[in-house]
């Protein structure tokens, strides 16, 4: 727990402090989420040159961590809208 606190606030409190600042309240979200864009190309293109270096072997060792990865993707994607919903319903 320790470690996730260690690595998680230098990793995220940096880049959210300066959109903060430079967006303010307004703009902070737009370039938040221009961070979190690059970061993804930049991982996308870094995922793509480790699978060609992989041999095929290699690749189906991860297969199991991809299903892993999947079913949190799909159960989040599911409870955000869940999340929305539920926001929705209350306010009318």
């Amino acid at each position: 727990m320790l470690c996730i606190i260690l690595v998680a606030i230098p990793f995220y409190l940096p880049s959210s402090m300066f959109a903060l600042k430079r967006g303010g309240e307004d703009g902070s979200a737009t370039i938040a989420d221009a961070f979190d864009i690059c970061g993804f190309a930049l991982l996308a293109l870094f995922n793509g040159y480790v699978a060609r270096v992989l041999d095929v072997k290699t690749k189906q060792a991860w297969l199991p961590v991809f299903k892993w990865m999947l079913g949190g993707s799909i159960t989040a994607i599911i409870s955000l809208f869940g999340a929305i919903w539920l926001e929705g319903r209350g306010e009318t």
